[in-house]
């Protein structure tokens, strides 16, 4: 690709709904504020056990993504659940796009994605959880993740600079409202206004690890927070999944997003001495790269004045705070 999304719906895939009739959530009141979107992986089996799972907690506003779309099964699944959708999208698409166009067709202010090997213990979502969502406004609340053992799983993500290297770090949370990079496996609360102002995932990177790693810096660098929220627990049912951290061509997308802008004064700018910083980090000719590079800059100077800070900035400050 040599342009950049700049909304929500770019590389949207058409899709069909099938279920309840799309409502307004409630206003107040509880899991009224919350809409579920489920994603969904391996075996058929899990799907209806999440299913199931949600709406004994309460959590009834439910959009299934079905990547691969059965309508026979769909209708099937909508009469045992009739207050959840079903989005049969009509081609392939990444787990962000698929999260971008949920959440889109979601009702409530604040949405809750998970996957449908995933167990949430609705204990932890008493009615003060639910005040503090309004409380104070995130991007996205990021769940305490554990395993098949009940062990809990190093999710929370952290930048820190080995060399002039970025590397991200994975711990164990410790306290409420850690901060963490990324939503890990894309799960989290996110509110809804903001996902969609920030753009939400990139449809051009369909490597998931640097796909969430864009997401995740971008909000960072334009003033947005994703921290933890340890009342959100989901157990895997399987072992999660792992990352291709390699870095491909998606990786030069996000060099040059995230990694090349500077903040000066009170907007972002890619100068142009990255350009050969940019050569460095990528493979291929130096045309293919030029037009690239003018993309970038392209992108970065729309949304000049969403920067609230850089990468060495952020980095800097996240290493000084914790």
């Amino acid at each position: 690709m040599n342009t950049i999304p700049t909304t929500l719906d770019a590389g949207a895939v058409p899709y069909t709904v099938v279920g309840a009739p799309r409502a307004p959530a409630e206003a107040k009141g509880g899991s009224g504020l919350l809409s579920v979107v489920l994603l969904n992986r391996g075996s058929r089996l899990y799907r209806g056990d999440a299913l199931g799972g949600l709406a004994r907690a309460g959590l009834a506003n439910v959009v299934s993504v079905e990547p691969k779309p059965d309508a026979v099964d769909a209708e099937s699944l909508s009469a045992r659940y009739p207050s959840a959708r079903f989005l049969l999208l009509s081609g392939p698409a990444s787990t962000g796009v698929q999260v971008n166009l949920a959440i889109r067709e979601s009702t409530g202010p604040y949405v809750l994605v998970l996957w449908n090997d995933m167990s949430l213990a609705a204990q932890g979502l008493s009615s003060r959880f639910y005040e503090r969502l309004a409380e104070r406004e995130l991007l996205c609340r990021v769940p305490a993740l554990f395993g098949k053992g009940g062990e809990q799983i190093p999710s929370v993500a952290m930048p820190a600079m080995g060399g002039s290297s970025l590397k991200v770090l994975g711990i164990v949370p410790e306290k409420e409202g850690a901060r963490s990079l990324y939503p890990f496996d894309y799960a989290g609360i996110y509110s809804k206004e903001k996902f969609i102002l920030t753009g939400g995932f990139d449809p051009g990177l369909a490597n998931p690890y640097w796909q969430k790693l864009d997401f995740g810096f971008r909000a960072w660098l334009w003033g947005e927070e994703i921290r933890l929220a340890q009342a959100l627990k989901l157990s895997y049912a399987d072992p999660p999944p792992v990352d291709d951290e390699t870095p491909d061509g998606c990786y030069k997308w996000f060099w040059l997003k995230n990694l090349a802008p500077s903040f000066r004064g009170d907007s972002g700018l890619i100068g142009s001495y990255r350009f050969w910083s940019y050569l460095r980090c990528r493979r291929g000719g130096s045309l293919s790269a030029l037009g690239e590079f003018r993309a970038a800059r392209d992108w970065v100077r729309l949304n000049r004045y969403r920067f609230r800070t850089d990468a060495s900035s952020l980095v800097d400050l996240w290493e000084e705070s914790d």
